[in-house]
């Protein structure tokens, strides 16, 4: 089995995996909390499980590259597959030969000095320990299961096993003890699942006395699908995990987003929709698997050898008869139940509950409420792929003809599309075609859309093995493309829709058919849109050319709805008579999801090219009345629309809590209808926006990693992406916020500009650039941006954030190219508009960082009067704007920018007042450059005002302040003043924050030359 790992290493590197991490931030930060714990004196353990091919030796590698960096030592041994008789000690014998080579035998006697006995029994794991190489010369420890008394010479004269043993642990335990005196000490041992009894004995004794070492972190990792019920790891890990200090994580599958990801950093490019599906649906998000089947995808179907030696290996241990039972489950479809397979397999429910007994103690099968199913569905591929070509077709056969007996053998509403799965399977084109069709009008009654889009497809696909298909199924091939088409746009696959209609629309003659084509061009529309493709509104005007009113009233109205929608960000009058003339057609029709439509139509339109509009606005009356239409008819497709634009323009007027609550309530009802991959993901970017305004910037990663798990349009993804690149640069993640930027710019190249989408993505590399590479990189990306946009053509909206961040990375940059790109940023800035506080606050912003820029600060129109001159006076106007819309991080942003520009004026107190409100924004938010920026900030003017030398902590903040100045950890703090350990970190954090300092050590000095420690609280 390790040869077999090798094998697979050897293949990944060789074939080229991820060269990043991913979807373990999560574990890694566990990883880091307990060293940071360690740091502080407390002692911590880390268990970590997880099945074949997670990840855990990645994620050890990153970690211990990390902990190496920061100065720890660390020390790594593996337990080998040799079963308790092999080699005793195996992971603690492998460490200590590392520290041989890296510290020389010498060095590590001296830490044991004076120990000679202690010396001497850890010189029986590693003879090299010894300096005179006696006990070199006797016999290995190799056992702890000696009755007490016995001697079989293994042992020091008169010693015995017990009393060995305990010599041995306790000598290992002072070597530890001595090494984490001098810095900080990790100790990993790996797969633990081979561990014999001794190293289990030693680690168990090692965890249990860590408190007395200090300084000392254990991991441990272990394969979790080896642990089966009477495996002898079970009980130790239960025990050590009641330890208060001992953490037992699990690492969980990747999810789809993070599949995706790690898809696309191997390839080096985004995957094809259909790739990213197959492989995360075969992998079901083991990384090793995903790896291994990205480097053979496009080679052959089936299971790549290497990994099904690896996968079929617990399954060759089992009885025969429990492998040939295996071999027909395997031609299920996901779980089935016991009864099925007993119709199947010809045996009784004793017979088939022994033959599967072995298998579910092997972990190859897990039970379910109803049945069986495989662990993990490439088992259950390589397993399948074991039937020889007769077998294949039979098996399945049986379990159509099984089903179609009794269709109460497989779940409520799943015969017809067990059946037709089995007929096709079996290779019965007739039957497959047939019951492919009646259970794709199954799945559409089920709102599966993904289901019913893969059974038409399977349609498509036998349509001309079937003689007379068409008779067969009672639609013609092009009743069954438009299916496909509808089907792909609610299961969230326009690329698939887009193909559907364009084969449609070559099968279709215009003027035969007009209404049927123009609704198919109008589709054409609406999939190339979503597919981020160069598109125009010349096939909506055709459309409407085909279907004049009198011919289709019904299909005309289609086709302005659609045209009235593309003038949603437009003011202009030509929409707006669309929007209209759709509105009269559809109540003329009593057409209620029309006429709600044309409302949200007719409210974009009056929100105009800004997107603002307030809740008692003209627009929000249009769409309660859109709204109450929907109530009334119960109609679906129209209210998710309804919402993404009410969302839309309330994060634009900074109603953002009202955004979010409608957003919240929008994707429920998308996910209860189905549609949470289109519509519901859609809505999650109107979520995790203003979620990102208000500062609640983990709830805004999740809603955005919740959406991208489900596989949403490439346009969406972009949306998606640029939040979650946003959060990254400001939390310091800039290889995150690359890899967002990168991957949304992939998306876009394909297609026509989109305001909405190119310039927050500008805006976000600006932002990348200048964290990452510095101003004058920043620069070079920012005037790229500008002179491909046309920005004053565009919404104000997405227009001036770019304008600030352009501008903040040509202020800090020196050179001609940095006057010429803040040149144009002004001309853009003087023709922009202005609507609603928040883009008020955007422009103030601006005017902060541009004194050339002239600004009206109280609205008299004068700009002497409102004193642009003053730039702490805009600035701090700026502040207070992003205090009354709510965005905490830009508001702290402001308050920096102030502090510099009063620090710039020798103002040390007022710097000194603004960025004491700025520093706990920052350090709650998790803003770490930006607490980075105002720490120094604070440091330079602690030494420029004399009147600054009261850092202005609070009561409590000068309670926590003496006990770090004591030597107290955050632990020690948090139960001196009942208060828990997170509050304690938070209330440290603002302190060296306050004081300027980077280290708890240089906070207690600096309070210590303040003189404060002896202020009274007050």
């Amino acid at each position: 089995m390790s040869d077999l790992r090798e094998t697979l290493d050897i293949v990944m590197s060789r074939r080229g995996g991820s060269p990043v991490l991913v979807g373990r931030a999560a574990e890694m930060a566990t990883l880091q909390a307990a060293l940071e714990t360690v740091r502080e004196g407390e002692p911590a353990a880390v268990l970590i499980g997880g099945e074949a091919g997670m990840g855990k030796t990645r994620l050890i590698g990153e970690f211990t590259a990390a902990a190496r960096g920061a100065g720890v030592r660390v020390l790594t041994g593996a337990c080998l597959e040799l079963g308790a008789d092999g080699l005793p000690y195996s992971p603690f014998t492998a460490m200590l030969r590392d520290l041989v080579r890296e510290a020389a035998p010498d060095e590590v006697a001296a830490l044991l000095a004076g120990g000679g006995r202690t010396v001497r029994e850890l010189a029986r794991l590693l003879p090299e320990l010894s300096a005179d190489r006696a006990a070199a010369d006797e016999p290995a420890l190799l056992s702890t299961t000696l009755p007490a008394g016995e001697d079989r010479g293994a042992y020091s004269v008169g010693m015995t096993a017990g009393e060995a043993r305990a010599h041995l642990f306790e000598g290992f335990l002072t070597l530890l003890e001595r090494l984490a005196d001098q810095r900080p000490l990790a100790l990993i041992i790996e797969d633990a699942h081979w561990a014999d009894r001794s190293s289990r004995d030693l680690l168990a004794f090692l965890i249990g006395y860590q408190r007395a070492v200090g300084n000392l972190l254990i991991v441990v990792t272990f394969r979790s699908d080896e642990l089966h019920r009477t495996h002898p790891l079970r009980p130790l890990l239960a025990e050590l995990a009641r330890i208060d200090w001992v953490d037992r994580i699990e690492l969980p599958p990747l999810t789809r987003g993070q599949a995706e990801e790690l898809a696309a950093v191997v390839l080096r490019r985004t995957p094809e929709r259909g790739l990213a599906d197959a492989i995360y649906e075969r992998a079901q998000g083991n990384p090793l698997f995903t790896e291994e089947l990205l480097a053979s995808a496009g080679e052959c179907d089936a299971v790549p050898d290497t990994l099904a030696d690896l996968l079929l290996e617990a399954v060759r241990r089992l009885p025969e008869e429990t492998q040939e039972v295996l071999r027909v489950a395997s031609a299920g479809s996901g779980m089935t139940t016991d009864m099925l397979l007993a119709q199947v397999t010809g045996h009784d429910v004793a017979r088939l509950t022994a033959a599967i007994r072995p298998a579910v103690a092997a972990n190859v099968l897990v039970t379910t409420s109803d049945g069986f199913s495989f662990r993990h569905a490439l088992i259950q591929e390589a397993v399948h792929a074991d039937l020889l070509p007769g077998e294949h077709s039979a098996v399945h056969t049986k379990f159509a003809k099984a089903i179609d007996a009794d269709p109460t053998l497989v779940p409520p509403g799943r015969a017809d599309i067990e059946k037709a799965h089995h007929w096709y399977s079996g290779h019965n084109t007739t039957w497959a075609l047939i019951g492919s069709w009646q259970a794709s009008m199954q799945a559409s009654n089920a709102v599966a859309h993904a289901e019913r889009l893969m059974l038409l497809d399977r349609v498509l696909e036998l349509w001309d093995q079937v003689p007379d298909a068409s008779a067969q199924i009672g639609a013609d091939h092009v009743r069954v493309l438009e299916e496909a088409a509808a089907a792909a746009g609610d299961a969230g696959e326009p690329h698939r829709g887009l193909s559907f209609v364009e084969l449609a629309l070559a099968e279709l003659d215009e003027t035969t058919e007009p209404v049927r084509f123009a609704l198919l061009l109008r589709l054409r529309f609406s999939f190339r849109k979503d597919n981020g493709l160069s598109w125009s509104e010349d096939d909506l005007h055709r459309a409407l050319a085909l279907v004049p009113e009198s011919l289709s009233p019904s299909a005309r109205s289609e086709v302005l709805l659609s045209l009235g929608h593309c003038g949603g960000d437009a003011d202009g009058p030509h929409y707006r008579v669309l929007a209209t003339e759709a509105l009269r057609l559809t109540r003329e029709l009593g057409n209620v999801d029309g006429q709600a439509k044309a409302l949200s139509n007719l409210a974009m339109v009056e929100a105009g090219r800004s997107q603002v509009a307030t809740s008692d606005s003209e627009a929000f009356k249009l769409l309660r009345q859109a709204r109450e239409l929907t109530q009334r008819a119960r109609a679906y497709h129209p209210t998710i629309k309804l919402v993404i634009t009410e969302t839309h323009l309330l994060c634009g007027a900074g109603e953002f809590e009202e955004a979010v609550r409608a957003a919240q309530r929008g994707i429920a009802d998308a996910e209860r209808h189905g549609l949470a991959r289109t519509g519901g993901a859609f809505l999650a970017i109107n979520l995790a926006e203003p979620l990102f305004y208000l500062g609640r910037w983990d709830e805004a990663v999740e809603v955005a990693g919740r959406a991208l798990d489900l596989a949403p349009p490439p346009r969406t993804r972009v949306g998606l992406w640029i939040v979650d690149g946003a959060i990254a640069v400001a939390r310091g993640d800039y290889a995150m916020a690359a890899r967002r930027a990168n991957s949304s710019r992939q998306v876009l190249a394909a297609g026509g500009f989109d305001e909405q989408h190119h310039l927050p993505l500008a805006w976000l590399e600006v932002d990348t650039a200048l964290a990452a590479e510095g101003p004058a990189a920043a620069v070079a990306v920012a005037m790229d941006a500008l002179q491909r946009y046309d920005v004053p053509m565009c919404s104000p909206r997405y227009g001036w954030p770019l304008l600030v961040s352009a501008a903040t990375a040509a202020t800090q940059a020196p050179g001609e190219e940095a006057a010429a790109l803040l040149d144009r940023v002004r001309t853009f800035a003087e023709k922009l508009e202005v609507n609603g506080p928040v883009q008020r606050a955007w422009q103030l912003s601006y005017a902060a960082l541009d004194p050339s820029f002239v600004l009206d600060l109280d609205g008299t129109d004068d700009p002497e009067a409102g004193g642009d001159d003053d730039r702490l006076a805009v600035a701090d106007a700026a502040v207070a704007a992003w205090e009354a819309v709510g965005q905490p991080y830009q508001e702290a942003v402001a308050l920096t920018h102030a502090a510099r520009i009063a620090l710039a004026g020798r103002a040390g107190r007022e710097a000194t007042a603004r960025l004491r409100r700025a520093a706990p924004i920052a350090q709650q938010l998790g803003a770490v450059p930006l607490a980075g920026q105002i720490a120094d900030l604070i440091r330079r003017a602690s030494g420029s005002d004399a009147d600054s030398d009261d850092p202005g902590l609070t009561v409590r903040e000068l309670e926590v302040l003496r006990l770090v100045a004591s030597g107290q950890s955050n632990r020690e703090i948090a139960a001196a003043l009942v208060i828990s350990p997170k509050t304690s970190s938070v209330h440290v954090s603002n302190i060296l924050a306050k004081l300027g300092a980077a280290t708890r050590t240089e906070a207690a000095v600096r309070a210590h030359e303040l003189g404060i420690l002896g202020l009274p609280t007050r």
